[in-house]
């Protein structure tokens, strides 16, 4: 295996890391979005937190992706 491909391995479990990370992430926060009371005000909510959480998410996607579609390539 030549270098660039053990570092284009590298980079694809990673980035792999990254997507189960942060969907681990979203999994832990699921019960308490699920038990938010059903007359709780928007402004209630902690909408900071499920914007950062979902942000990671998609970046680490979106990552994971451009990624892939660089080494199909190869």
């Amino acid at each position: 295996m030549s270098r660039d491909e053990a570092n284009a391995l590298l980079a694809l479990k990673n980035a792999w890391l990254g997507v189960v990370t942060s969907a681990a992430e979203i999994q832990h926060m699921s019960p308490a979005v699920q038990a938010v009371p059903e007359k709780t005000p928007v402004a209630d909510l902690d909408l900071e937190t499920y914007h950062r959480v979902t942000m990671a998410h998609a970046n680490a996607l979106m990552a994971l992706r451009g990624l892939i579609e660089e080494l199909r390539p190869r």
